[in-house]
């Protein structure tokens, strides 16, 4: 547009019309005729630009970021700021900020951009980078490692963070240890006791699900029910008990009384770790020692009381005629036949058995049954075998003899060409059998009590071991009437000086020890006579101990 007062040439290029315009103005005046005058003019239109506003929202609260233009780094602004760039018409261009800002000093605090990166133009101008706060909370369980919490992280502030702890762990590496849920402790310091944790976010730090430690106690009975085994808390008393501290015992026994009494029958424990605890139970024979002997006493008087009335009620043998005489009965050809009764034995009887040997029979079978029965509660085992001396290598029994020779002594002088029959004995050691069961049998102890009118039952073994006295037997082999000294063999030989017996008590479980050995250095030394002197070969080597 050109105005007519000034001549002044205005207006606003359109887009693209950059470049270089010539253009002829004519003037006419107002006079008759009219005057005319024209002049040529050029006129440039140059490429335009346009003005950039780039603003860093508030949200980033601390420390700064950087402003990148297509890749370059043109400034680094705060929070709150704006910067103005002079751009070329017709040209896009791309803004980007840092996406994380990291607070300069509290490690769980950072700012992130919800858009990093912008396009400017002449139409669009303006570009804005809002940041919102971020918070780090972690998500874990004290005691530490009890559960594997997830949901540890960056999390947007305001934002709601739902977590769930598990109610009961097992430890799989310490069977009888419970972790149970007690509680949440939040960043801000208040506790929640709800497993199912709600949390705005508003500041860093960690959630911890609190765990209290229980432990389990198990109780171990062979008898009755016990009451109190479970799971305590750490620290906690334990109270246990059995329900009913006498039980019957099992078998025969029982029907006879036999009880069996819990040692420890209740008691109470600190809970600082898994325990077990076994209740110990003690066997009481006073019923069955009263009652079985008394029932074998009825068994056996009603028996021959029965016996006594089958008797009576036989036949008796019609008597013989006065004028009748009976034969004499032929001279026997062999000895009589004897009835031996074996109690508890499985030898043969001679003879048919009678009403009385089969009642003696059966008490025998029924008192070896209670004795194993005993053992058996009272843990004892049988005795292991020892092995006897034997018969052909036992030391006959002394008997009167004439005086033996002395230390040394020279016999008889005979014909010459014959062997010398010097003969010297000499005692060098006591020596000792090892020990052996001559007895065993089942004893009643007293009691400590004196109310109480029975006392636990042992078992008594008497040992038995043999002593001998070892001898040096020298032997001339050189012949009669020689000068030289007396040269020949040496055999060593034993002879029972006598038996060392020993009794000792056992208690139920005790091991069978036989008793130390002692020492028999000391023992007068006796001169033997000839039939008490062996060979040492007539000997069982366990002899020698």
């Amino acid at each position: 547009m050109v105005d007519t007062t000034t001549g002044y040439i205005s207006g606003t290029p359109v887009k693209g019309s950059a470049g270089t315009y010539s253009f002829i103005v004519e003037v006419t005046d107002s006079s008759i005729p009219p005057v005319t005058g024209q002049q040529s003019f050029n006129l440039t239109v140059e490429k335009g630009g346009y003005e950039a506003i780039i603003t860093i929202g508030a949200g980033l609260k601390a420390g700064e970021t950087k402003i990148f233009l297509d890749g370059g780094h043109v400034a680094t602004l705060q929070g709150g700021q704006s910067l103005n760039l002079s751009l070329d018409l017709g040209i896009s261009r791309t803004v980007r900020v840092e996406p994380v800002i990291q607070h300069p000093t509290e490690s769980g605090i950072r700012f992130r951009a919800e858009v990093d990166k912008l396009t400017v133009s002449e139409t669009s101008p303006h570009a804005t980078f809002p940041y919102h706060t971020e918070y780090s909370i972690e998500l874990k369980s004290e005691p530490p490692n009890v559960v594997q919490l997830s949901g540890s992280g960056w999390y947007k502030q305001g934002y709601i963070l739902r977590a769930t702890a598990p109610d009961e762990v097992s430890d799989e590496d310490e069977p009888g240890t419970q972790y149970r849920f007690s509680h949440w402790v939040l960043p801000t310091g208040e506790t929640t006791s709800s497993r199912d944790m709600r949390l705005a976010i508003s500041a860093p730090g960690s959630c911890t699900a609190k765990y209290d430690t229980y432990y389990k106690l198990s109780l171990i009975s062979d008898y009755g029910e016990v009451d109190g085994s479970g799971w305590y808390k750490a620290g906690a008393e334990a109270v246990w008990s059995t329900a009913d501290p006498e039980v019957r015992m099992p078998g025969i026994l029982g029907i006879f009384g036999g009880k069996l009494t819990a040692v420890n029958p209740s008691g109470t424990v600190m809970m600082e770790e898994p325990k077990t605890i076994d209740i110990r139970w003690e066997p009481n024979y006073t019923l069955p020692m009263i009652l079985i002997p008394l029932a074998i006493l009825l068994l056996i008087f009603g028996s021959y009381g029965l016996y006594l009335l089958l008797r009576s009620l036989q036949p008796k043998p019609m008597p013989y005629p006065p004028t009748y005489q009976p034969m004499p009965p032929p001279p026997p050809t062999q000895p009589p036949q004897t009835t031996v009764v074996m109690i508890g034995g499985d030898k043969p009887k001679l003879g048919p058995p009678t009403t009385r040997e089969q009642l003696m029979e059966k008490f025998g079978e029924l008192l070896q049954k209670y004795e194993e029965e005993i053992r058996a509660s009272m843990g004892i085992k049988e005795p292991p075998e020892v092995k006897a001396v034997d018969t052909e290598k036992r030391l006959p029994a002394p008997e009167p003899a004439p005086p033996a020779t002395t230390a040394t002594e020279e016999a008889v002088p005979v014909e010459e060409g014959t062997t010398c029959n010097f003969v010297a004995k000499k005692p060098t050691r006591v020596v000792v059998s090892s020990w052996e069961q001559a007895e065993t049998k089942t004893v009643s102890l007293p009691s400590a009590d004196e109310e109480t009118t029975g006392g636990q039952t042992a078992l008594a073994v008497t040992w038995r071991r043999d002593i001998y006295q070892e001898w040096e037997i020298l032997k001339c082999w050189l012949p009669r009437g020689h000068t030289e000294p007396h040269e020949g063999g040496v055999d060593i030989v034993y002879s029972r000086l006598s038996t060392a017996t020993e009794e000792r008590t056992y208690m139920p479980g005790q091991e069978l020890i036989p008793p130390e050995p002692h020492y028999t250095n000391d023992m007068p030394q006796v001169e033997p006579t000839t039939e008490e002197v062996i060979p040492s070969d007539k000997l069982p080597p366990e002899t020698m101990s």
